[in-house]
């Protein structure tokens, strides 16, 4: 939602998210180490990869997990990596959810963090349909919120009304803007 609203602002956005999506896509490198590595369960019957039986595979083992970031996410480095190089300058925001997790918080010139407190996160996750033990599992996965805002630049706290969010984009924006 936060990056809605940069891009609202005229900024330019790349979601992580998405680049992950696309390097999974059917005949990619990617899509082949993934199924050599995790065997042809994990895709459906069109031949995708059902992210779905992945998710409940790689959360379910941390070793599982590990291996598949270390296929997927130096991909989705290299695509964030050249959308940067491609732009013709201005801000620019590269929307990394697992920024710290997976080791790449160094060379931005600004980190924003977007937390939630556990039970809002815990909410949105069975909102996507997710068990109470699959969105703990996920939420587990990843570094305590305090963690990940005590190394932020910036911390936007998604807890409350979409408005209070966007106040808090329109904040930091113009915080980065004169360079504070």
């Amino acid at each position: 939602m936060a990056a809605s609203y940069l891009l609202a602002r005229g900024i330019e956005v790349c979601e992580a998210d998405t680049l992950a999506h696309e390097v999974l896509t059917e005949g990619s490198e990617v899509y082949e180490a993934v199924v050599e590595r995790f065997g042809s369960g994990v895709l459906t019957q069109s031949g995708a990869i059902d992210r779905q039986t992945l998710g409940e595979q790689v959360f379910c083992s941390e070793e599982d997990r590990l291996a598949l970031n270390a296929l997927v996410h130096p991909a989705v480095e290299a695509a964030w990596e050249a959308w940067l190089e491609s732009r013709q300058g201005g801000m620019a925001v590269v929307v990394v959810p697992l920024l710290f997790e997976a080791g790449y918080a160094e060379g931005w010139d600004a980190v924003i963090c977007v937390c939630a407190l556990h039970a809002t996160r815990m909410a949105r996750l069975r909102e996507r349909g997710l068990t109470e033990a699959q969105a703990e599992a996920r939420i587990k996965a990843q570094w305590p919120e305090k963690e990940k805002a005590a190394r932020a630049d910036y911390v936007l706290w998604n807890d409350g009304t979409a408005g209070c969010l966007e106040r808090q984009v329109a904040r930091v924006l113009d915080s980065m803007k004169r360079g504070q």
